[in-house]
């Protein structure tokens, strides 16, 4: 429903609107509260409005009202792009509101072309009568209503610019004070201009793709920029030219079925995609570089320039392009052009150009999880493995290979067994020891952080404690106080530094996955400090007691507890034992279903650990 403003409001309290006298507006939410209402201008802002300062639109043209809905959308992914293209819960409310409300406007207008919106406006319930909830402010005094006392507000208002404070619970019950119901208004007659129907020119099926390719084409913008771009562009012609609203919207029409098409399931071709060409000849191109022998025996240079064009291209386009598209150019031929590109690395021993291939690898593993585990399954993990043990003194390099590598083992999938031949023993002390003590050309000690997440990433491949290289070289060292530190400050910090993808299904967490691995043995358990225990102790109880039933992490977290309780090592000092107590007693009781995996865990700590408290099922 359209309203318009019948006075001029200002007001500092955040999360309330300041218009002036005949400003329109979208309403969002007229039944959380009696008195102040949710809106949107026609800018696109969202706040509250006390109901009395405005009144519908008995005359509204349905063009209008959809029109200013569009532009309240586009103002809410506009202010999610500005920040990081993340919305904000309030941010997604708003939307759904928006949505909702857009659909029963059409909903109405192809029940009715003609007619206005016949939708009521919100009803006041009266079993929210007796509440205490602050009113809304009474409309200002007009010369003009002076004259006609049914018009004339309440004689507490005297200014003619009112500030008020919303309510200060706007979700909460609203209450109708009988003091503050709405007066009637003055109207005012506007100039009205004859409805014109919009346009419905035809428009062909492929318009959205053909526009986003020759937008991308024309700008080198993203396609995700060139969407956003595309869907504003035309949202605003069709509200300034109502004359081709309706052609507008079969274009915007196209741009979502374009946006929701995959080559996958037919909907969205590669004729005529420049990236999917432009994907074709670099891919061929480096395919030709890794067969030519000769070129690789003679160590020739004049081909770098040339080369390093192609990579940094491959990045861009892998970055910007329709992922779908990219997906496509892929998975031909059961993913040889990745095959070929492992193969291309392990031959070119140029750094600049093995650094820009290290980027596209990384590019390649956020695309797609099924990508991720073809380039696991290839020689590129060993290759990496290899080449930071024997170049270790190329600092940038090895930064890019120890990131590429903790990407390929983020999943946690099994690696093939003759990738272990590379990946042993040697390989992970190699790790640990320029944790404890990096390159001296690392000044900025980049090295360890880098190497202790992909310590973390190598640690998820091993089920078998008896089998895991990890804490056989941990073990071995007895001391790691560097690593031991790293660890405690992430687990702080309550960020798994390997869940770089949300590809499913999901690994475990891999700094609980670790510290159970060291807590399970007695040579391993003693690599942390007392202090460090007492901290770790400390966490694990906060996460015990703020985490609901079911959530994994909750018995991930019992599962380290149960750890630790076996071994002797935390028995010396009992760092909370009694809180420790009362958080394990508290969810024994719980009568949830969703605690029955957490309450088999303290089943084994009370028969292992001989904590007496009772458990419900």
């Amino acid at each position: 429903m359209s309203y318009k403003a019948l006075y001029r409001y200002n007001s500092s309290e955040p999360g309330t609107l300041c218009f002036e006298e005949g400003d329109r507006f979208t309403l969002l939410d007229g039944s959380a509260d009696p008195n102040w209402w949710q809106v949107a201008d026609v800018h696109g802002h969202v706040g509250f409005v006390p109901h009395n300062y405005i009144e519908e639109i008995k005359d509204h043209k349905l063009d209008d009202v959809i029109s200013s809905i569009d532009r309240a959308i586009e103002f809410v992914h506009l202010s999610a792009t500005q920040k990081g293209g993340t919305f904000t819960h309030e941010q997604r409310k708003t939307l759904q509101k928006l949505i909702e409300h857009r659909q029963t406007v059409l909903k109405n207008q192809s029940a009715s072309a003609d007619s206005p919106v016949k939708k009521q406006a919100p009803t006041r319930s009266k079993s929210r009568s007796s509440g205490k909830h602050r009113s809304a402010p009474p409309p200002p005094i007009r010369a003009s209503d002076t004259q006609t006392t049914s018009k004339s507000p309440p004689p507490s208002s005297t200014q003619p610019e009112t500030e008020s404070n919303p309510p200060n619970d706007r979700l909460s019950s609203p209450v109708l004070n009988n003091d503050t119901e709405r007066q009637p208004s003055a109207t005012h007659a506007e100039p009205t201009s004859p409805l014109r129907s919009p346009s419905s020119e035809s428009v062909p099926g492929k318009l959205g793709q053909d526009l986003l390719e020759l937008v991308r084409i024309n700008t080198g913008l993203s396609y995700a920029k060139c969407t956003t771009a595309l869907n504003a562009v035309f949202s605003h012609v069709r509200e300034s030219v109502p004359s081709v609203a309706g052609t507008m919207d079969k274009i915007l029409q196209s741009l979502q079925q374009t946006a929701n098409a995959s080559v996958s399931d037919g909907k969205l071709s590669l004729e005529g995609s420049m990236d999917k060409e432009r994907l074709e000849v670099i891919f061929a191109e480096l395919t030709d570089c890794k067969n030519d022998s000769q070129q690789r025996s003679w160590a020739l240079h004049e081909d770098e320039a040339v080369i390093s064009e192609y990579l940094e291209e491959l990045t861009t386009i892998l970055s910007d392009a329709n992922p779908d598209v990219c997906k496509a150019v892929i998975y031909r031929d059961n993913y040889e052009v990745i095959n070929s590109l492992v193969l291309y690395y392990q031959m070119e021993h140029r750094t600049s150009l093995r650094l820009l291939l290290l980027k596209a690898f990384g590019v390649l593993c956020g695309l797609e999880s099924l990508i991720l585990s073809q380039l696991l399954s290839s020689v590129l993990l060993v290759e990496l493995a290899r080449d930071m043990q024997a170049d270790a003194r190329s600092l940038q390099k090895l930064c890019f290979s120890s990131l590429v590598a903790t990407m390929l083992l983020s999943s946690g999938q099994p690696l093939p067994y003759t990738h272990y031949d590379q990946l042993n023993e040697e390989f992970v002390s190699f790790l640990l020891n320029n944790i404890e003590d990096p390159p001296p050309e690392d000044e900025s000690e980049q090295i360890p952080d880098l190497f202790v997440n992909l310590v973390l990433a190598f640690n998820l491949h091993f089920t078998d404690l008896s089998a895991n290289l990890v804490m056989t070289v941990l073990a071995r060292r007895k001391t790691s106080r560097t690593f031991s530190e790293k660890i405690m400050i992430l687990v702080n910090r309550e960020v798994d530094p390997v869940r770089m993808f949300e590809y499913e299904p999901k690994p475990p967490n891999s700094l609980l996955k670790i510290l159970c691995d060291i807590f399970a043995s007695a040579d391993t358990s003693s690599l942390f400090y007392t202090n460090d225990m007492n901290v770790l102790i400390d966490i694990i109880i906060r996460q015990l007691t703020d985490r609901c039933p079911g959530d994994k992490l909750r018995t991930e977290y019992l599962s380290l507890i149960h750890s630790i309780l076996k071994m002797p090592v935390y028995w010396e000092h009992k760092h909370r034992l009694a809180d420790l107590k009362r958080t394990l007693e508290k969810i024994a009781k719980e009568q949830e279903a969703e605690s029955k995996p957490d309450k088999q865990i303290l089943m084994d700590i009370r028969k292992e650990c001989k904590f007496n408290f009772t458990i419900t099922f």
